[in-house]
């Protein structure tokens, strides 16, 4: 979303209301993204049995993949549910992380669908959301 510096104009309803449900996103994304954290260092701690599942067992490529998500997750967990801009780039660096893992990596890191999908999903709704703000704003 935009910041409007302009003290004069007030926003319409419909921006009020995108900008809400907007907001609602962005946190619902960092729960899932909090949920994404805990299975990543789960499996860095060596909770789930399996040579992949232990941060010690795990082959190189598994170890750089599954370190890199154990930072970016909560970073974008907390920058999602602050709502803030870096939130959402640190999201798209996760995002692709995941997508580069998934499609270059899938014979040694596995095939994530569920995943991959969710990430799919919740990009296709960030960019309904900036277009409908456009929209809108253009209305204004």
């Amino acid at each position: 979303m935009t910041l409007d510096l302009n003290v004069d104009s007030e926003p319409t309803r419909a921006q009020r209301w995108t900008e809400l449900v907007f907001h609602v996103f962005l946190r619902l994304l960092a729960v899932a993204f909090l949920g994404f954290t805990l299975q990543t260092w789960m499996q860095v701690i060596g909770f789930w049995d399996g040579a992949n599942n232990r941060f010690d067992t795990m082959s190189t490529t598994w170890k750089i993949y599954i370190a890199l998500l154990a930072v970016l997750h909560p970073v974008a967990s907390v920058g999602l549910w602050t709502t803030l801009s870096w939130g959402r780039v640190i999201w798209f660096i996760a995002i692709a992380v995941q997508f580069v893992a998934f499609l270059s990596f899938s014979t040694e890191l596995g095939e994530n669908w569920p995943v991959f999908y969710f990430h799919l999903g919740s990009l296709a709704i960030y960019v309904i959301f900036m277009l409908t703000q456009r929209v809108i704003d253009k209305k204004t």
